[in-house]
């Protein structure tokens, strides 16, 4: 297309003509529009280059809080799409306690933030400085785990390396459904398993809601399967005795690992005893914790392991539990 003049004010105020810029060609893109391609083809090229992430990546991660925190990439798994960035990263926030750990979509990382190689000690220690009291006490709730003071470091290692990612993410007992905080060994048959559905009263524990459903219409407990020792109002206390309850005392030592990082599970649970403490309503006793001991402790032990569940901790439970 050819010029047009166009008359336009001179500083004297008279006027003139100028040739006017002829407008864009349609195949011609503006300056900044083709700097925002080159950034976007740079910034593809840069993706492809870093994905998937390799387990050990340091990178910044949003989470629940809106906020991003520092991560390391502990696992991550394949889905469906074959494209690099459709991987899952299970992620531990340095920041925080072992049990928030989760799995998180690429869109939740901060892919400008990747590092490689970090000095754990150094990230470890400035990780330690930016906590904050209040955070501590509001990220590590209080609980009292036994049994692994004879672990050496290599053992420690050992069994974070085998636990490091949970294989349960959410339990529903009761009228509550619970975030779980770390691995526990289930039966293989539920390593597919994302939830679980547990019984309050016998603590048999299935895949789907209908199972439980089905299981609770025929399920004739309203209580754990022991012997009420104490009766408070609406709390009770019952004693169970694991050679005579052996699948109760294994559910229940399956469920507390979920809550309880440094618990020695025993599959053999003849040896123990369980006290555990219950609310009561008209629909039964629902566990609120328990802890336990061995019958015969040849160290004299009066405490085996020690749990308040979730949604029952900061009401005083756990130091009833310890004073009991």
């Amino acid at each position: 297309m050819g010029s047009i003049d166009t008359p336009t004010i001179t500083e004297n105020g008279s006027t003139q003509s100028y040739a006017a810029a002829a407008p864009a060609d349609d195949n011609q893109r503006p300056l900044a529009s083709s700097n925002g391609a080159q950034e976007s083809e740079a910034t593809k090229k840069r993706r492809s280059g870093i994905l998937p992430l390799e387990v050990g990546t340091r990178v910044m991660c949003r989470w629940r809080d809106g906020k991003y925190h520092p991560v390391k990439v502990i696992e991550r798994r394949k889905l469906q799409s074959a494209e690099p960035s459709d991987y899952e990263y299970y992620v531990h926030y340095t920041e925080f306690n072992r049990r928030l750990d989760e799995w998180v979509k690429l869109e939740q990382l901060d892919l400008d933030s990747v590092e490689t190689v970090v000095d754990e000690k150094v990230e470890d220690k400035v990780a330690s400085l930016k906590m904050t009291r209040h955070q501590k006490r509001k990220i590590d709730e209080t609980h009292v785990e036994v049994g692994h003071e004879e672990l050496d470091a290599a053992s420690l290692r050992e069994h974070e390396e085998f636990t490091k990612v949970k294989n349960i993410a959410t339990i529903e007992l009761g009228r509550y459904e619970i975030e779980t905080w770390y691995f526990s060994p289930f039966p293989p048959e539920y390593n597919d398993s994302l939830k679980l559905y547990f019984c309050e009263f016998c603590l048999n524990f299935m895949k789907r809601k209908e199972q439980l459903q089905r299981h609770m219409r025929k399920c004739d407990l309203k209580h754990p399967p022991g012997d009420e020792i104490y009766r408070s109002g609406t709390l009770s206390m019952f004693e169970v005795d694991g050679k005579k309850n052996k699948v109760y005392g294994q559910n229940l030592c399956y469920l507390a690992k979920l809550f309880l990082d440094h618990k020695t599970l025993y599959y053999d649970v003849d040896l123990f005893l369980f006290y555990v403490l219950c609310e009561c309503d008209d629909r039964g006793c629902h566990m609120v914790g328990y802890f336990s001991k061995e019958k015969h402790s040849e160290e004299s032990y009066n405490l085996a392991c020690i749990l308040t569940l979730p949604p029952y901790q900061r009401k005083g439970y756990g130091k009833f539990l310890i004073a009991f």
